[in-house]
């Protein structure tokens, strides 16, 4: 499965970066460098998704009844504020 986020670096203290997802509340992660906080906010991403779908795949476990499908769903415009050149 592939998702795309919007990501937002921020400077923060003694030269650390903060990187924060967007689209998903609570994705938070720093690195010392831009390609580490990079790294790090993809790792989060990756855990939080995980722990989120293991955790919903056991509330739906015993429901034979379901139906289970993929939705994409496309956003047509990146808000201006973040757009890139």
């Amino acid at each position: 499965m592939k998702n795309e986020f919007t990501i937002v670096y921020e400077s923060g203290e003694d030269g650390w970066w903060i990187a924060t997802a967007l689209e998903y509340p609570g994705a938070i992660s720093q690195g010392k460098t831009l390609d580490e906080a990079r790294a790090m906010i993809g790792d989060a991403l990756r855990e939080l998704m995980l722990a989120q779908r293991q955790e919903t795949e056991k509330e739906f476990a015993n429901q034979p009844d379901l139906i289970r499908e993929m939705l994409i769903v496309e956003l047509d415009e990146t808000p201006s504020a973040y757009q890139t050149p």
